[in-house]
């Protein structure tokens, strides 16, 4: 059994070779979470011995054991950075808390206890309910080895205050895109702004995924870092729902066009050197564009335009806002978000409900008056006598 040291970010990990699955498969274990290299290297005999000797049978498994056994059937079923947040999140505060006991004699007072001692801890609400609901739903997958079921249903998440979420009016958005000079990032932020897609998404768009006959966008793929840290394109997605198709309007179809066409000459004039991705958001060359370069873009931009700060997330939340505050019905906005429901468009833009309220006022006061003598319609109705209402 082998074991090498990688550096993925700004931390190393433990990666140790243990043999090879029913289709002979090269089969790893990660161990993540080490700030220095010399602390994964010094730790590398430990695992080793400890994976040589082989995890126990349910009944005596420690729940640290059970917890890492349930992050790496998490890193293959979710996107990267919902994964190195459970696991920072694990490797932080859970397994400290919890790992030492065996899952045959947890019970549902040690939780209580140490999300007690969590609650008292200094840090945001947020971060603690994050805690609570990766616990959460580790201890719920972890029945068939025996951890009692129900083991949380009288344990309160900690509450957290609705934040307001940041997004742009009309106006600020014409302010700031007149005063983007970047013509390659001028793109994955206006598509941002007319399609609510995620920034991978944007910039792991192809241009085969862009119908310009029937106006539409297929979101497939994303942009995102692998297990060595390098950009690729994925085609795992956040949620099933993230897969969607996204209609287009006429202007964007233009702009899209344009930048087309822009790509073409930039690629002639590279010759050789450039990269075809296939790629609607690229470099000059044809390569990727980095998220940490798109956001000193974006924000050298927000300096120059003055206008309210935002983060780069914030173009997909003034995409949902200006269209419900435009009077289209949340169930179109969930899915051109890809939402996994339309009750998390509600809790999200609930700030908006009240302009689709008087929205919604103001039409059936068309559909009921009309447009003229309005007064003199309700009047008459008003005054009818009751049995020729």
């Amino acid at each position: 059994m082998r074991g090498h040291i990688i550096k993925r970010g700004k931390k190393y990990s433990i990666v140790v070779d243990i043999g090879r699955d029913h289709n002979n498969k090269r089969k790893q274990k990660w161990f993540s979470g080490y700030k220095r290299k010399k602390d994964a290297e010094d730790d590398l005999p430990n695992v080793i011995n400890k994976l040589k000797k082989g995890y126990t049978d349910p009944a005596n498994m420690t729940m640290e054991e059970y917890f890492n056994q349930w992050l790496d059937r998490k890193k293959s079923t979710v996107a990267p950075g919902t994964y190195e947040h459970y696991e920072s999140y694990m490797r932080k505060h859970i397994i400290p808390g919890l790992g030492r006991w065996k899952i045959s004699k947890l019970e549902s007072y040690h939780i209580e206890s140490f999300m007690d001692e969590i609650n008292e801890k200094e840090l945001s609400q947020r971060s603690k309910k994050h805690i609570y609901r990766i616990l959460s739903s580790a201890l719920l997958k972890g029945k068939k080895y025996g951890i009692k079921e129900g083991i949380m249903e009288d344990i309160e998440a900690p509450k957290v205050d609705k934040q307001e979420i940041e997004y742009w009016s009309e106006d600020e958005v014409m302010v700031f895109m007149s005063n983007l000079k970047s013509k390659n990032h001028a793109m994955p932020i206006l598509l941002s702004l007319a399609t609510g897609m995620r920034r991978g998404e944007v910039l792991g768009l192809k241009w085969n995924k862009v119908d310009f006959a029937n106006k539409t966008i297929s979101v497939t793929h994303q942009l995102k870092k692998d297990d060595e840290g390098k950009w690729e394109l994925s085609s795992q997605l956040k949620t099933s729902t993230s897969y969607r198709t996204i209609e287009i309007d006429d202007d964007t179809i233009n702009v899209l066009k344009e930048h087309k066409k822009q790509q073409r000459k930039d690629q002639m004039k590279c010759g050789g050197d450039y990269q075809d991705n296939d790629l609607v958001c690229a470099t000059s060359i044809g390569g990727y564009i980095r998220p940490t370069y798109l956001r000193t873009v974006f924000n050298r931009t927000l300096e120059r335009s003055s206008v309210k700060k935002i983060s780069f997330h914030g173009l997909r939340h003034t995409h949902a806002t200006l269209l419900l505050k435009s009077g289209v019905h949340p169930k179109v906005v969930q899915e051109r978000l890809g939402h996994r429901s339309i009750q998390t468009t509600l809790d999200t833009y609930s700030h908006v409900i009240p302009g689709i309220q008087k929205i919604a006022a103001t039409s059936i006061q068309k559909s009921l008056y009309g447009d003229n003598n309005k007064n003199e319609k309700a009047n008459s109705i008003a005054n009818a006598p009751a049995n020729k209402i």
